[in-house]
């Protein structure tokens, strides 16, 4: 009884939305009057785009330059080493832990010195998870990297490698302390 009370309801809510959407409208005749009012309005103009400046034209004189990326003639032409190899390094010494990685990989992430010891020590990242105490002397990186001064942000680094024509160089490097960004 019930079900067929609430299917008789439904379909009488049915039948008048129904009926009403079907209701005439034949009062269009305002929204007609106001759609020709506005096509029969003067059309409005529209102000002038602004002139746009044309930058004056600059020629590159960059190619009469020598190239950064390439050797001078005096550069490619050097004479060949006049000495004995000053800075070969010591092939014999036992390599330590941070010389398997290259001077890229480790970072700087701290430094330590106690008030009784005035060796300051400085606390490389390996870039695999392991921190290492590193102290002046020590050597690091895969280029004969040997630690010359820890200071609180820097840890400076003379390299040994061969230049172009074979003599062993020492250059300089620097790990800059890494800080943490605040999140």
């Amino acid at each position: 009884m019930i079900k067929a009370l609430i299917a008789f309801l439904f379909s009488g809510v049915t039948l008048l939305t129904l009926l009403t959407g079907c209701r005439s409208h034949d009062d269009h005749s305002a929204l007609l009057t106001l759609l020709q009012e506005i096509r029969n309005r003067p059309p409005g103009s529209i102000a002038p785009l602004p002139e746009t400046l044309t930058p004056p034209s600059v020629r590159y004189t960059g190619s009469l330059q020598p190239s950064p990326f390439k050797l001078r003639k005096e550069q490619q032409t050097s004479a060949p080493p006049t000495g004995p190899d000053l800075f070969i390094p010591d092939s014999t010494r036992p390599k330590g832990v941070l010389e398997q990685h290259p001077l890229q990989e480790l970072s700087f992430v701290g430094t330590l010195q106690l008030s009784d010891d005035h060796t300051p020590k400085a606390f490389i990242d390996d870039g695999h998870g392991e921190v290492h105490k590193v102290i002046a002397g020590q050597y690091m990186g895969q280029n004969f990297g040997r630690v010359v001064k820890i200071s609180e942000d820097t840890v400076y680094i003379e390299e040994t490698v061969q230049d172009e024509q074979g003599t062993w160089v020492t250059r300089p490097r620097q790990l800059k302390l890494v800080m943490e960004a605040d999140e």
